[in-house]
């Protein structure tokens, strides 16, 4: 009885200790738009909540050009929170079975997605799932369809909502902490969608002869990702872009600034002759000037797109104390503010962050939607050699006589447990 309890105690934290999920998709290949090959398909995975955050997104998918020449393949994923259920799951919707649109979120979404790929036929492909789970372990459903489906950008939506006055209306701090997840695991680039398109009574980039989108460029990896993906927007006909770079009073000498015009350079020399194409420089001084410009300069767009993270300058100094949203970075902070009278939606974009091994290559990684359970099991299996070694020194270490440990004794409940919090 007492080597029951000694088991029950120890095994369930070391399953925890020794099985990470992400393991399975941790990525060690650039996945990228700004290393995207030109004219290759754009693959994309899109999360949402709820069915008001469609028109934003449908706006995001027509204005990232799909073409003959340059296809996207859009992955959705309706995100809903397990309740009553032990067992998370990973369903795929009938993306081209049209839903009745009072059905349930993923109908509707389901219904959305279905027509644009019938208005993009032959430019664009459309996949949908619904993944039902806790918010703690939603990332890894997020992390795992964006690794198979080798997306070069996953979009989640920002934990608040604002309110038709401009107020925020919602704001839910699970779905923040799964955006902080999927920013840290993200085998991709990863955008955190600010949708105000209530605000703006939803301007349409289809019917829109006019679309304005911004990209606002201070320096590093992130603004880079941010350019590329404005680059592909403009190649829109409705879509006018506007470059802004800011500069540092005196800082003409530094690497990074010559890394960054080199860059800025190739996209300008793409879009020679391109006239929705607007590129300015604003030499500022200091954190005081960039703030007053953005506030006056960010009034006429409809998209604004912005890096999450940007190197230490003092264009930035001071800017992070009030900081109430760090997984937007400082500029996105700001541009997320109520303070800023703006109906912009902004989408703050984090390149890919390499690190860790794709999987652990002595286990075959098993299945997508059914393999979900599967996987954990297998893991459970392959750990148990290392559990068994552990538990033996256990068994010494507090005097336990036995002379052989044939197998585990634990019981059909904890094995369960076990498995499902794996």
């Amino acid at each position: 009885m007492m080597s029951v309890v000694i088991v029950t105690a120890v095994i369930t934290p070391l399953i925890r200790k020794l099985y990470d999920p992400s393991k399975q998709y941790a990525s060690v290949k650039r996945s990228t738009i700004h290393h995207a090959k030109r004219d290759s398909e754009f693959r994309i995975v899109v999360c949402l909540h709820s069915h008001e955050s469609v028109p934003t997104i449908m706006n995001l998918l027509e204005v990232s050009h799909a073409s003959r020449e340059s296809p996207i393949a859009v992955t959705a994923m309706v995100l809903v929170e397990l309740v009553g259920r032990s067992i998370p799951i990973l369903v795929p919707n009938h993306s081209r079975r049209l839903v009745p649109t009072n059905s349930s979120t993923a109908g509707r979404v389901c219904n959305a997605f279905s027509q644009y790929e019938e208005y993009n036929q032959g430019c664009a492909s459309v996949q949908s799932y619904t993944s039902i789970s806790h918010f703690q372990t939603m990332h890894d459903d997020i992390c795992r369809i964006a690794f198979e489906k080798r997306a070069h950008i996953v979009i989640v939506p920002f934990h608040k909502q604002w309110a038709i006055d401009g107020k925020i209306g919602s704001m839910s701090r699970p779905i923040q902490n799964l955006n902080i997840n999927v920013l840290e695991k993200a085998p991709c680039s990863v955008g955190i969608l600010i949708d105000r398109g209530v605000l703006n009574g939803f301007v349409s980039a289809r019917t829109s002869s006019k679309f304005q989108v911004a990209v606002l460029f201070i320096g590093g990896p992130d603004d880079m990702e941010s350019l590329a993906y404005g680059c592909r927007m403009v190649k829109h006909e409705s879509v006018n872009l506007t470059v802004i770079r800011f500069l540092l009073f005196g800082g003409e000498n530094s690497k990074d600034r010559k890394n960054d015009s080199h860059l800025i350079n190739e996209h300008r020399q793409d879009n020679m002759g391109n006239e929705r194409f607007l590129y300015v420089e604003e030499v500022l001084r200091d954190a005081e000037g960039l703030s007053s410009y953005i506030r006056g300069a960010i009034a006429h767009f409809h998209l604004i797109l912005v890096g999450r993270y940007h190197p230490q300058s003092p264009l930035l100094e001071g800017l992070g104390e009030w900081s109430e949203c760090p997984e937007l970075g400082i500029v996105g902070d700001m541009l997320a503010s109520p303070d800023y009278k703006t109906t912009a939606t902004v989408l703050v974009i984090q390149q890919q962050r390499l690190g860790g091994k794709l999987f652990n290559h002595n286990l075959p990684f098993v299945g997508t939607l059914v393999g979900n359970q599967l996987q954990a099991i297998a893991n459970f299996l392959y750990i148990i050699p290392r559990v068994q070694r552990m538990l033996l020194s256990t068994r010494q270490f507090l005097g336990i006589k036995s002379r052989r440990i044939q197998g585990i004794p634990i019981s059909s409940s904890l094995t369960k447990e076990a498995i499902i919090s794996a």
